[in-house]
């Protein structure tokens, strides 16, 4: 990771950071890198709602087509739209105006490759090199780039409806309250629900840029109003979305915030139904992504934290279906990239198909107890992170050093991980037995403070 990108390209507060002049110069820094890699390169281009999105598309824009590149505008989207259609259009490259889970004063930019996957971080690192140089291509008066404008609404509903059983959910005309946080969703979602024949009542829908419901960080903390009104309707399922409606989290028809583990579980455990093959997840993630997969005998990989790395592993090995703890869960045939979108339509089908409930589908997953937790440290979080590693492998525990330090019990496990964002050291734990998962939370953070004596910790 470089200077400027993040885990998923760059982020940052209007305007004392990311601005249009930001804008304009990382455009031209992208254009020059993709006119090095062949002469009429075409990339497209869409946004979520925040108000300062469409300046910062139309200067980004504009950086483009002074390099020399056509653009294909695709307007407000949500994220996985715009990699859908980066696939379908067959461009060189992409770009998202999007904060995605972050609050209304941020903006950011997601590059992304020809196929719509993030850019790797190669490319990046390339990018960012020009991006700091300041040597930027300038296109001659015939050279400079054009743009189009394209709706791609409607190829992404017919490739949905290609994939799921429409007349199972139409027949079913399961009740469904959706929670679009006033993001990109809102303009997909609703209207992709009502199509397939669901009932749809949604929430937080007006595309205003403020962001003024709720936070669009789909937590269960920032859910409770929704949570309320879930409870008084009583739907067959609700759903929540982040910005960019890359991510999905769900709620039972009595308002009970779903962990994202267990959603993705169940879209897992439908999608290998359909079809088997390799899953991919993040070493955060709850061990019941193995055992669904072991109900199909197919193998389980583990990744760092971080959808992009989950995508290229999938890539890689031809995987059906990955995802996150987090409820983003990635459909390669679709989108090379998390879809809130698609994972929402996939599991109103299984309710649909199945003729059963929401909860009970739920309640036939294998179960597992979890804690999910973080901590705020003063200092270097990864060599803190290392120090505690290090002391538990000199105690004889055995730990997976994949993305900071996951020790591994005999019926569960704990993970020690620093944020790459925030001073925090995030810890997850989880147990087959009801109760050890707060007994290898607390001894971590204890061991964590042990191998940390000179370390600032509050927890």
């Amino acid at each position: 990771m470089g200077k400027i990108f993040g885990t998923f390209g760059v982020r940052g507060v209007y305007p004392d950071f990311l601005n249009e002049d930001f804008a304009l110069k990382m455009a031209r820094a992208f254009g020059t890198f993709l006119k090095g890699l062949k002469e009429n390169p075409k990339v497209v281009v869409g946004r979520d709602t925040r108000r300062t999105g469409e300046s910062i598309k139309e200067s980004f824009v504009s950086g483009l087509i002074s390099s020399g590149v056509d653009v294909v505008d695709v307007g407000i989207l949500p994220t996985p739209l715009v990699q859908y259609s980066a696939r379908i259009l067959k461009v060189d490259g992409g770009a998202v105006i999007t904060a995605s889970h972050n609050p209304p004063e941020y903006n950011g930019i997601k590059l992304l490759e020809g196929n719509g996957m993030g850019l790797s971080r190669k490319k990046e690192a390339a990018v960012e090199e020009i991006f700091e140089s300041g040597k930027f291509y300038t296109a001659s008066w015939k050279g400079v780039g054009k743009k189009s404008q394209k709706d791609m609404k409607i190829d992404y509903f017919m490739s949905v409806m290609e994939r799921v059983d429409a007349n199972a959910i139409a027949s079913r005309n399961p009740f469904v309250v959706t929670d679009e946080a006033g993001g990109a969703g809102a303009l997909i979602l609703p209207e992709l629900l009502e199509t397939l024949g669901c009932r749809v009542l949604s929430l937080n829908s007006h595309t205003s840029g403020f962001f003024s419901a709720r936070n669009p960080e789909p937590s269960e903390s920032n859910l409770k109003d929704t949570e309320k009104i879930v409870k008084a309707l009583s739907p067959d399922i609700a759903v929540a979305q982040d910005g960019d409606a890359d991510r999905a989290v769900f709620m039972t028809s009595d308002g009970k915030f779903v962990q994202g583990d267990k959603t993705f579980a169940l879209v897992e455990k439908f999608v290998l139904s359909e079809r088997k093959g390799p899953v991919v997840t993040t070493v955060a993630t709850s061990n019941i992504i193995d055992e669904v997969a072991k109900e199909f005998k197919v193998e389980v990989y583990r990744t760092k934290v971080g959808d992009l790395v989950v995508t290229g592993k999938l890539l890689e090995l031809g995987g059906v279906i990955g995802g996150e703890e987090n409820g983003g869960v990635i459909f390669p045939d679709l989108a090379l990239g998390r879809d809130g979108i698609f994972s929402t339509v996939k599991i109103v089908e299984a309710i649909s198909k199945s003729r059963k409930t929401f909860e009970e589908l739920l309640s036939e997953l294998p179960k597992f107890y979890q804690i999910k937790d973080k901590i705020r440290v003063r200092g270097d979080r990864k060599s803190a992170v290392l120090k505690f590693a290090k002391l538990l492998k000199s105690e004889g525990f055995t730990v997976d050093l994949t993305d900071g330090a996951k020790v591994i019990f005999d019926d569960g496990w704990v993970l020690v991980r620093a944020s790459g964002t925030e001073p925090i050291i995030r810890i997850f734990s989880e147990s087959r037995i009801e109760g050890k998962e707060k007994e290898y939370h607390d001894f971590a953070i204890s061991k964590f403070i042990e191998a940390n004596k000179d370390l600032e910790v509050e927890i």
